[in-house]
C-alpha cells in the first residue's frame, strides 16, 4: 500500500516545484526572446546635486520573435525611465533611458532599474551609479 501511494505521489508532480521555464506556448509557438546589451551598468561619474542624470542603455533583441517590454521598474520617485512601448523586431535595437534626479540626494549611489519583458529570465537588472557632490561644495 505504501509503495502505491508513494508511486501515486511521484507520477502527479506533487513535490516537484521547479518552474516551467518553457518558452514555448500550448501550441508550440515560441514567447520569449534573447537579447544582448551593450551594457547594463553605467557609471556617470562625479555630478553636482541639483543635475540631472541620463543613462542609456542600448538592447537588441538577439531572439527569433518580437521583443516586448511590459515595464521598467524604478525602485525610487527620483528614477524615470522611458523606453519603446513597441515590440522590437529580431535583430533590431533600442534604447532604455532612465533620468535621475538628484536633488537632495548628495553622496554615492549604486541604483537599480528592473527591466521586464519576454525574456528569460523575465526580470534584468540595470545598474546606475556614481556621485553626487553638494550643491554648496
Amino acid at each position: 500500500m505504501l509503495v502505491m501511494l508513494v508511486l501515486f505521489v511521484s507520477s502527479c508532480g506533487f513535490g516537484n516545484k521547479s518552474k516551467n521555464t518553457d518558452p514555448y506556448d500550448a501550441f508550440g509557438i515560441e514567447i520569449d526572446t534573447t537579447v544582448k546589451f551593450a551594457s547594463t551598468e553605467y557609471d556617470f561619474g562625479t555630478v553636482r546635486e541639483g543635475e540631472q542624470v541620463v543613462s542609456y542603455f542600448e538592447v537588441e533583441n538577439t531572439g527569433k520573435v518580437n521583443l516586448i517590454i511590459h515595464d521598467v521598474r524604478v525602485s525610487c520617485g527620483c528614477t524615470a525611465p522611458k523606453f519603446d512601448q513597441q515590440p522590437i523586431r529580431p535583430g533590431q535595437k533600442s534604447v532604455i533611458e532612465v533620468n535621475f534626479d538628484t536633488r537632495g540626494r548628495p553622496g554615492n549611489h549604486r541604483r537599480g532599474v528592473i527591466l521586464v519583458a519576454n525574456t528569460e529570465p523575465s526580470n534584468i537588472q540595470l545598474i546606475f551609479s556614481g556621485e553626487v557632490i553638494p550643491a554648496d561644495y
